[in-house]
């Protein structure tokens, strides 16, 4: 975010430099009635240079938060449209979408002064990202069906000794499905 140094403002009491915040965003108050306000609450003189150097940078900060939350939101909403899209994928759609926008917007004259090395790193991350999740994704999948398969196999030992019955009639239910889908 934009803000890092530390302002006056940043020293004051908690409760005081969050009313200092509320009052910038609200656009009801002048830098003067911040500053007075400060002066009034803790007896320090803050200048309304010093208030507008840092609600510049509170108001970068929060407009890059709303721009994050947003961006997550529209995430969330298009892996809900698409229950077998997670997150992550969702991510990496539009981190490859946003890379590839900036890459055809850079100007021939930007494009020269790119450094493709820095470019192809970025782009390889990202590769290694997904790459990374898919292998996740496949031993997550092998762990599951591994202990389905156990669970089936307990299963079907007890139910073959127990009630016999009850596992043919399933064994020829799971056959005849099999048939099916071949």
């Amino acid at each position: 975010m934009g803000r890092r140094k530390h302002s006056k403002i940043d020293r004051l009491k908690p409760e005081v430099k969050s009313t200092v915040e509320e009052m910038i965003l609200s656009a009801d108050f002048t830098y003067r009635d911040i500053a007075r306000y400060i002066a009034d609450s803790t007896g320090e003189s803050i200048s309304q240079a010093a208030i507008c150097n840092y609600a510049k940078g509170f108001c970068e900060d929060m407009a890059a938060i709303r721009m994050a939350h947003e961006n997550f939101s529209v995430i969330m909403q298009e892996c809900a449209k698409y229950p077998d899209l997670d997150t992550t994928e969702g991510i990496v759609q539009i981190m490859s979408s946003l890379m590839m926008s900036a890459v055809r917007g850079l100007s021939p004259e930007d494009l020269q002064n790119t450094d493709p090395i820095k470019l192809l790193k970025q782009a390889s991350e990202l590769v290694r990202a997904v790459s990374y999740k898919r292998n996740l994704d496949i031993k997550s999948k092998d762990i599951t069906e591994a202990g389905f398969d156990a669970v089936k196999e307990k299963t079907f030992a007890a139910m073959a000794q127990e009630d016999p019955e009850l596992y043919s009639r399933v064994a020829a239910f799971l056959e005849s499905k099999k048939e099916e889908l071949q």
